[in-house]
């Protein structure tokens, strides 16, 4: 029988990977990164945000229902694994001009090993 062990990964680790996702969202306001059931494993909260991370945490694995109802911000919701076990949820500013910043976000995703 095979044991399978991943690797610990350090606060410091998720928070460089949030950092280099919103480096390319000049519009970024606000991100976290939770696991499947809402619990926070990393966030950055601009001081201009009215909502706190519990509500971020929340509206990032809502599937139906909205936690932050407002025509101010574009929800970003991406999965970080296969198993759609990590979630990532970006508040942008409108008017989402950064169409490019898109592509980037995917090869981002795609190259990270952390989850």
């Amino acid at each position: 029988m095979e044991l399978k062990v991943k690797a610990i990964v350090s606060h410091d680790q998720v928070s460089q990977f949030l950092n280099k996702i919103t480096q390319r969202f000049p519009n970024f306001i606000a991100g976290i990164i939770t696991d499947k059931h809402g619990f926070p494993i990393v966030s950055e909260i601009s001081d201009e945000f009215p909502y706190n991370e519990n509500i971020l945490a929340l509206e990032a694995i809502s599937r139906k229902k909205p936690f932050i109802n407002h025509s101010k911000y574009i929800k970003v919701k991406r999965n970080l694994n296969k198993d759609e076990y990590i979630r990532l949820l970006l508040i942008l500013r409108k008017p989402n001009i950064h169409v490019y910043a898109y592509k980037d976000l995917k090869k981002i995703i795609k190259r990270q090993s952390l989850f």
